[in-house]
């Protein structure tokens, strides 16, 4: 079964300022967690095409902080990624705020929520990101976080063996 999300490109809150995607995952929900707060695996599904990360930085609490930086391949160009966590509530619930620091200049800080429930087997997870001040803003993060989730799949679903034709 392939994940999917599901969405639409109305937003949440006043006068559509959000974005709200649901994804399923092959894998329990400590694992997704462990995905959006562990640098280690941020590394292997955080940054799109073009892009390496560079330092991340976690301090994983109610009033910590987070920075993600990010590098463009063979040039220059570095972008992060950083805020507070608000609500950490493992392996549930991540709320943190949203600043960018060398892309979207005019851009206010917005807010994230992770709600993330399932089974040994199978995550839903629940992502909001609002307070966006414009519709462009909102469409772009929109598209960045489907391809975001796109990554994380990749990670955190376990690979099956093939089967193998059993021979006397």
């Amino acid at each position: 079964m392939r994940s999917a999300i599901h969405g639409g490109p109305a937003g949440i809150g006043p006068a559509g300022t959000g974005i709200a995607l649901q994804r399923r995952f092959r894998a329990s929900p400590h694992r997704v967690f462990r995905a959006w707060t562990e640098p280690a695996a941020l590394r292997e599904w955080w940054c799109p095409p073009g892009w390496v990360a560079g330092e991340i930085a976690i301090d994983l609490r109610p009033g910590g902080t987070y920075r993600i930086e990010m590098r463009r391949i063979g040039g220059g160009e570095r972008l992060a990624i950083s805020g507070r966590f608000l609500d950490v509530t493992p392996p549930r619930r991540l709320v943190f705020t949203w600043i960018w620091d060398g892309a979207f200049a005019e851009t206010a800080p917005t807010l994230v929520t992770l709600e993330i429930d399932g089974s040994p087997d199978e995550t839903l997870l629940t992502l909001r990101h609002e307070n966006f001040a414009d519709p462009g803003t909102r469409h772009q993060h929109r598209t960045g976080w489907i391809a975001a989730c796109n990554r994380l799949d990749r990670v955190v679903t376990p690979v099956r063996e093939p089967y193998r034709h059993l021979t006397d």
